[in-house]
């Protein structure tokens, strides 16, 4: 019983480094330390805080935001939960929800039309004007999932919030869109 205690601690051992190397091998020399590097503070009087910007500025970079997101594709958002859209064949639908990525919570797609080619995936920050100074953690943001009409066709689109590594968890919303593509 000694002998294969002492044969799995030798293993144990070797696999934790302690006999890497043969007893008669010389260490290796120290690394030679790299000069510590200077930091320099920032003054207290020195730091200028982002300008907030005002309601206006904040209405208008959201709808700016908004159009550029529209531009060129059938947009569906949370208005159209439940609803229907019409395209045709060669047009693109982005499907564009609001979510909670920063604590987890995601939209994903459960269903699909054979007929729609997914061409890509998304996100954007639901308040850029001020998601995008200097600092600005969480929040919520818009998810979009765009899909390409490929060929005529009537299906449903299916998505879920949810937090994806939450299996056994009811998803926090659905989403249900009935496409039509015409030629």
């Amino acid at each position: 019983m000694r002998m294969l205690l002492a044969t799995v601690a030798a293993v144990a051992l070797g696999a934790c480094g302690h006999f890497s190397k043969p007893a008669d091998e010389a260490p290796a020399p120290p690394a030679a330390e790299e000069p510590a590097r200077q930091e320099t503070a920032v003054e207290p009087d020195a730091y200028v805080p982002p300008e907030m910007p005002t309601a206006e500025q904040a209405a208008k970079a959201a709808a700016d935001a908004q159009a550029g997101a529209q531009a060129g594709v059938v947009y569906a958002g949370y208005d159209k939960k439940g609803g229907e859209v019409a395209l045709k064949v060669g047009e693109t639908l982005r499907i564009e929800l609001e979510s909670v990525p920063t604590a987890g919570y995601v939209w994903t797609v459960v269903k699909a039309p054979d007929f729609m080619a997914p061409a890509g995936e998304g996100g954007r920050p639901t308040d850029p004007a001020h998601q995008s100074l200097p600092g600005f953690t969480g929040g919520n943001h818009y998810l979009s999932f765009d899909f390409t009409a490929a060929k005529p066709g009537k299906g449903k689109f299916g998505l879920k919030e949810s937090r994806p590594w939450e299996s056994d968890e009811p998803p926090t919303d659905t989403y249900v869109l009935t496409v039509t593509v015409t030629p």
